[in-house]
């Protein structure tokens, strides 16, 4: 109900009701009774039918309760057509309605009757407005301030006009104008909001619809305004409430049904998101935005045809949207129908010839196809077309890193940092190119050069200790101390905020476990997990649900989703939102893949949403947190005693770390090619970023102390890196002649390859992991040197687990020794050789169902101690036995 609305209608004397009746309704009215002064009005209207006083006051109590005004309006002006305060209060119903030729009408006829009437002048030009007459509009607006300088909606109305013409500077200047007329009026707060957005100052505009809604509550577009600024921002669960409080007026219009669909879809939770899309659509089914966001679910819940068709279906409302038709062309890509993605990249193309983006998409779609060279091509045009865009270099310097250039992909990401200094994406590039270059010093120079710039990319730590650990020069207990100070710098900040956790402490109960990982797809790290989860997919007590922190979608991820209770998409999270959702999941142990490699969440750990957490299979150290209390091992690749203090999480040891299923379409073990050959040939599978020139030295010792010796370099980059390796070895005094180097391949051909190796040297400081694992498989065993930290016990872990603790040496003479003993005694463990698959069947790390065993029982015993409250201490699961406080010395 708006003030003066009854004491603003004059009428003659004989249609007046009596001074009492008048009183009444003003009561009501002031009292802001709506429902009463409806009552008392219809009460008056039996004794004066024709009082045009009383029908105006029944259209104000009408419209205060959000009924329909007009038919009361309209007797109004029937019982006083001459009263231009009747005429505008009815045009001013049919511009609410949208019936802008009756509004004009009855506007003009006001001006008729009285033609100084400014307020009937400036709503005709809100008429106008509305049917795009802007010019004629902003002369309605002058007239109006002439007439009355200090009419608050002629202000209102020149403001809406810059804004449609994009002046909002002068806009801003009209609406703050009319604000200062009218300081309560919600609607103006608004607008001011509008145009702070549009004038990108975010927190004004939140301070802005703040105001308007302190004025009015209601106000269903201050609230969705607010939603869109906060979305903007990252803020989704503030965006989210603020989207719930718009939809829940009766004035929400689709556009804040779709701005609830977004937050919701930004927060993980896809099934409310998917219902609100729905609703958005169904509101407004001429709208084409959200059928792209709702397809852009769909695609990313693994419902690619349904996507699709709802792209297609986008596309029918705006056919030259560039979005719909490059994110259909994804999802033709993701579907296999690489053609057709083509056709999509290429009619964007079309459209935009000359947008280096578009080509980068070309790119991608070539690649996908088995066109390195044209996706190169591609590549280069994008940045011929924008060489200042660091992208169009970032998609470059990809495409050089997929066809194994590596040297020409570090100088095109350097320009995307010269381009763009504080590209985070390109500095982790940089690093991990170094890495697969070899360049391992180079690499950690580098992060901590960026890191003085910006100690809060947690990113760059993990991706600093990650390096430490395999360089040769870093020591135990600094490798250590460098993972403390990760955590004073994100853990610490937070750990006086951790929740207290209200987990039913019902020791025996079901558990909810948590599994965060960006590796749940085609991936080494599935590889490992895959076996344990069909095994625990079907114990009755444990409830697993899975935290994937990166999309993918093929065979393998397809087949974890079959695994778990719950799967949820969770990459666009924040820590805090990723901390809040694992919090209202109520999850009971929360499991980290990743450790300090790529894309992990540990600062989700450090914020404790779970009672309890442990860190497994990622990364071999700890995570220096200590929120993690514990580190997932096994009795040999953690022995008794020798890296307790490397750690803040306590030793868990299982049965085996993880299991290991072999390659399916691994070819059978050959003969020692060494019989056949008269000679040994040594090996190495492992990645570049492993060798370093104190492995080369040790390599190249062992090969002068066996003269005829070869060796075999696997896995090898590129070319420049093969190169400098053969410098390395050069001047060790190995000449090329005995060494053969290998580039990346496929599994086959890789697994091939070992019928020409007779034994593998390991690595230093990090050693073998998967490869020694795929070497053992195929009857090569690997001379191992123990490092001092975990990735140190890798391969030794391996070959315990084997019974082939021969092969495990602890220092460097002992390694040369050794070496030259298998060299000179191949009969000695040539039938070794094609004992191997038994031997690794027979060990721990071949029964995935015993270390899945071993893993509830761990589980279980770690819950009950929580729920009595005892202390996390270290455990080790012998068989079906909780052996407590394993001794660190």
């Amino acid at each position: 109900m708006h003030a003066n609305d009854i004491a603003a209608v004059p009428f003659s004397a004989e249609q007046q009701p009596s001074q009492q009746d008048l009183d009444q309704l003003v009561a009501l009215y002031e009292r802001g009774d709506a429902v009463q002064l409806e009552s008392a009005t219809r009460a008056l209207l039996d004794r004066h039918p024709a009082s045009a006083f009383a029908w105006s006051v029944l259209a104000v109590a009408l419209q205060a309760q959000g009924q329909d005004p007009l038919p009361a309006l309209l007797k109004t002006v029937e019982l006083a057509p001459d009263d231009a305060e009747s005429q505008l209060h009815l045009g001013n119903a049919y511009l609410a309605s949208g019936q802008l030729d009756l509004a004009l009408a009855s506007f003009m006829r006001a001006l008729e009757i009285a033609p100084g009437f400014a307020e009937a002048l400036s709503r005709l030009g809100d008429v106008l407005q509305a049917q795009g007459h802007l010019k004629e509009a902003g002369e309605c607006y002058r007239g109006a301030l002439e007439m009355e300088p200090k009419l608050a909606v002629a202000y209102f109305g020149k403001g809406d006009i810059h804004y449609a013409q994009r002046q909002f500077q002068l806009a801003e200047a009209s609406y703050r104008e009319a604000l200062a007329l009218a300081p309560d009026a919600s609607e103006l707060h608004r607008k001011l909001a509008d145009v702070s957005v549009e004038l990108n100052r975010p927190e004004q505009a939140i301070e802005r619809y703040g105001a308007a809604l302190l004025a009015d509550p209601a106000n269903a577009m201050a609230h969705g305004g607010l939603g869109n600024v906060l979305f903007r921002l990252g803020r989704h669960q503030q965006a989210e409430a603020s989207y719930r409080a718009a939809t829940g007026h009766a004035t929400a219009i689709a556009v804040h049904h779709h701005g609830l669909a977004r937050s919701l879809h930004a927060l993980g939770q896809t099934e409310a998101a998917e219902a609100a899309y729905r609703h958005a659509i169904e509101m407004d089914p001429t709208v084409a935005a959200p059928m792209l966001h709702f397809a852009d679910l769909l695609r990313e819940t693994r419902r690619k045809e349904v996507a699709i068709a709802v792209y297609r279906a986008a596309l029918l409302l705006e056919p030259g949207n560039i979005d719909t038709i490059n994110n259909l062309g994804m999802a033709l890509q993701e579907d296999g129908q690489l053609d057709q993605a083509l056709a999509s990249f290429q009619q964007v193309l079309a459209i935009a010839p000359e947008n280096p983006i578009s080509h980068n998409n070309i790119a991608a779609i070539l690649n996908a196809m088995g066109q390195p060279e044209a996706a190169l091509a591609s590549s280069r045009r994008a940045v011929k077309l924008g060489p200042k865009v660091s992208s169009t270099h970032f998609n470059l310097a990809t495409c050089l890193m997929e066809a194994g250039r590596l040297s020409e992909a570090l100088g095109s990401f350097e320009t995307v940092v010269k381009l763009e200094p504080d590209n985070r994406r390109a500095h982790v590039n940089i690093g991990s190119t170094l890495v697969r270059l070899g360049r391992i010093d180079d690499a950690i120079s580098h992060i901590r050069t960026v890191l003085k710039v910006h100690p809060d990319w947690h990113e760059q730590h993990s991706n600093l200790l990650f390096n430490l650990t395999h360089s040769p020069n870093v020591k135990a207990a600094d490798l250590f101390a460098e993972h403390l100070r990760y955590a004073e710098q994100f853990e610490a900040p937070l750990r006086a905020s951790w929740p207290q956790h209200s987990n039913v402490r019902d020791p025996e109960r079901r558990l909810r476990v948590g599994i965060v990982s960006a590796d749940l797809y085609n991936h080494a790290v599935a590889s490992f997990i895959t076996p344990m989860l069909e095994h625990l997919a079907h114990s009755p007590c444990l409830e697993m649900l899975a935290y994937a922190n990166s999309f993918h979608d093929d065979i393998v991820s397809r087949h974890l989703h079959s695994l778990f209770s719950i799967w949820r998409q969770v990459e666009k999270l924040t820590h805090d939102e990723l901390a809040q959702l694992i919090i209202s999941d109520k999850i009971d142990i929360l499991i980290d893949l990743s450790g300090h490699t790529g894309f992990n969440r540990l600062p989700t750990f450090a914020r404790k949403p779970a009672p309890l957490q442990l860190t497994w299979i990622g990364y071999p150290g700890t995570s220096g947190l200590q929120a993690m209390d514990f580190y997932i091992t096994d009795r040999h690749l953690s022995p008794f005693g020798a890296l307790e203090g490397q750690f803040t999480e306590k030793l868990l040891r299982l049965p085996a770390t993880t299991p290991f299923l072999p390659y399916p379409n691994a070819p059978p073990i050959s003969p020692m090619p060494a019989i056949e050959n008269g000679f040994i040939t040594f090996g190495s599978f492992n990645r570049a970023g492993k060798l370093n020139r104190e492995v080369v030295m040790r390599w190249s010792k062992l090969l002068r102390m066996v003269p005829n010796s070869r060796m075999l370099l696997a896995a090898m980059p590129n070319a420049q890196t093969s190169d400098k390796l053969r410098s390395w070895f050069a001047s060790e005094n190995i000449t090329a002649d005995r060494l053969t180097f290998h580039g990346y391949t496929n599994m086959d051909d890789y697994l091939a390859l070992h019928s020409q190796v007779d034994i593998c040297l390991d690595t230093y400081p990090y050693t073998s992991g998967t490869t020694g694992f795929h070497a053992l498989w195929m009857g090569v065993p690997t001379l191992t040197m123990v490092g001092p930290t975990l990735p140190g016990y890798t391969t030794a872990a391996i070959l315990s687990h084997a019974e082939l603790a021969n092969f495990i040496t602890y220092d460097e003479a002992e390694f040369l020794q050794k070496g030259i003993d298998f060299a000179n005694d191949i009969n000695s463990f040539a039938n070794l050789r094609l004992e191997m698959r038994v031997r690794m069947k027979a060990a721990a790390n071949g029964q995935p169902a015993l270390i899945a065993q071993g893993f509830e029982i761990a589980l279980r015993h770690i819950w009950q101690r929580w729920c009595a409250n005892l202390p996390t201490i270290a455990l080790l699961i012998d068989g079906t036995t909780v052996i407590d406080e394993i001794s660190e010395s």
